[in-house]
Formats: structure tokens, sequence, C-alpha cells
């Protein structure tokens, strides 16, 4: 199988390692193209195959793709509960690294309680912090509280004041709240593909923090993505 690879990310190199160890072809026309969370596929279809198979690129383009004739690689629940917790290891990073005060006196706010919300709120947790889960999905609040976390719904978060958050939800949740940060600095950790919030809030500082596996784990995450590959591959 010929193989293509676009966009800076830290995982490619070694991703391509594992591709051409396994006996795959760095050449085009490419059968797989794998792409940086910010890489276009319409910008690589002259070098690919009919028919090709698409690992990553810019979210809002799995439909694109379709349309277009190629097959994007389907994330497995696997994949994604261990990508989630690469994400949230990373995360963990960022707050010690952009904040002074100890995680163990820190209190987090965890937006969402998908796969990485509940990774986020487990680690974070377990290193000491406070953590309250927001979300409007019933299901999600419910699961929050029977691991023992507070959980609230997403329209109860007002005052920004004294803690960390950490989005996981891909959608301007909190543009449409009447927030406020009177008191303090607070961080936001923006771990959507999506922003959660695009006005400006006085005292809130936003770290945009994609592909985080990418900056802190690049070797244990290409791996990860090697496997998702080679087992589709196999399914077909």
């Amino acid at each position: 199988m010929n193989f293509l690879i676009y966009g800076e990310d830290r995982r490619h190199a070694v991703l391509s390692d594992l591709l051409q160890q396994a006996g795959h072809t760095l050449q085009a026309p490419a059968d797989l193209l794998i792409l940086s969370p910010r890489e276009s596929f319409s910008a690589h279809t002259d070098v690919i195959n009919n028919n090709c198979l698409i690992w990553g690129g810019i979210p809002s383009e799995t439909a694109a793709i379709q349309t277009a004739g190629y097959r994007k690689v389907r994330q497995s629940d696997r994949f994604r509960v261990k990508n989630s917790v690469y994400t949230a290891e990373g995360a963990v990073a960022l707050v010690v690294n952009e904040t002074k005060t100890a995680l163990c006196e820190s209190t987090v706010s965890v937006l969402g309680y998908g796969f990485l919300g509940k990774e986020c709120a487990r680690l974070f947790s377990a290193l000491g912090a406070t953590v309250t889960v927001y979300t409007e999905n019933q299901s999600e609040l419910s699961a929050a509280m029977q691991k023992g976390f507070s959980a609230k719904k997403l329209t109860e978060l007002s005052s920004l004041d004294d803690t960390v958050i950490l989005n996981t939800i891909p959608a301007d949740v909190l543009d449409r709240l009447p927030l406020s940060c009177k008191n303090t600095t607070t961080l936001l950790v923006e771990l959507a593909s999506v922003p959660c919030i695009t006005k400006a809030i006085e005292g809130l500082r936003v770290l945009p923090a994609g592909a985080l596996p990418s900056r802190f784990s690049p070797e244990s995450a290409a791996k990860l993505i090697f496997d998702e590959i080679i087992e589709q591959i196999k399914k077909e």
C-alpha cells in the first residue's frame, strides 16, 4: 500500500517509520492519506487514488470526504479512550506550566463528559484537584455523579473566578451564558475542535490546546494511530 503524510505533527515521523516497517511505501499515488488536524484533504486529491483511505484532517470535512468518494478511517471506541488518556495527560502538563497553583489546591471545571471529559475529570481528580463536571446531557450528568464527581448543568456555570476550565465540547456553548470573571485571571484550556467561546471576557485567558498527544506523547500516539489504521485495513 502506498501512503502519503502532510501537515506539521510530531506523530508523523514515527507513524511513517511504523508503516514502512510494516511493508508499506511512502509514495504517490497514495491509497492512504494521513493529515494533521488543520490539513485539508482537498489540497491533495491530485496525489491520491480513487477510494483512498484518509486519516485525520479537518474534522468538519468528513462529509465532504465521503461525497468526494474517499473513505475516512473511523475511530474505534478503544482508540478514542486511549487517545483521551494521552490528551488528558497533556492537559495536566499545560495546566501545571500555565498556572501558579498546585493541582491539589486547584478547582477544575470540566465541560462535557464524553470520552475526553471522563479522562480529564478522572486524572485531575486523582491529582487532588476539586473537579466539577458541567454538561447539558442528562446521561453524562448521571455518569459523572456515579463516579463521585460534582455534576451540574452547563447553564449553572456563571462565575469563572478561581478555576481552571477544561473544555471538551465542540460547540460555542459558553457564548450564550452570562459569565463573569471579576477577581482573578482564569485559564480556559480549549481541548475541543470547535471553541466553546468566541466573545471576550475580561480576566479569562483562553489557551488553544489541540492535538496534545502530538506535543506530549508523539511516540505512543503514533503507535495508537498505526494500530487503528492497520486494524481497519485488515477488516477490508
